[in-house]
């Protein structure tokens, strides 16, 4: 494993930083002088991912690079498992809003149903 022990500044004039034995390179593809906008990583082969500046809104880079490492399976299991359960939960809470608007809905049809008619 390798970890780096200083901070790698990237930036609008600085926009590349080649890993070890050029395994790979950290590319900003547009840097607004704020946040990134858009970065990629590449492979020795010129293979690149997709924009990964979405999720850190242009905050950080954070990268883990690995072909199999257990510890990543799991940190991304626990992930899917956190999301899946957010999202289970929000689902709940949507349906049980639906019911409760139904319901809110039937009294206040029955109540206007009830109401004497006015000429």
């Amino acid at each position: 494993m390798v970890a780096n022990r200083e901070a790698i500044v990237l930036d609008s004039a600085n926009n590349v930083f080649v890993g070890p034995n050029s395994y790979f390179k950290i590319v900003i593809d547009s840097f607004d002088g704020t946040a990134v906008q858009a970065w990629h990583v590449e492979d020795p082969k010129g293979n690149k991912t997709g924009n990964l500046a979405g999720s850190a809104r242009g905050r950080n880079i954070d990268l883990l690079l690995t072909r199999a490492n257990r510890t990543v399976a799991q940190f991304i299991g626990r992930l899917t498992n956190r999301f899946l359960g957010e999202s289970e939960a929000a689902q709940a809470t949507i349906l049980k809003l639906q019911a409760d608007l139904q319901k809110v809905t039937a009294e206040r049809d029955a109540a206007l149903k009830a109401a004497p008619k006015q000429p």
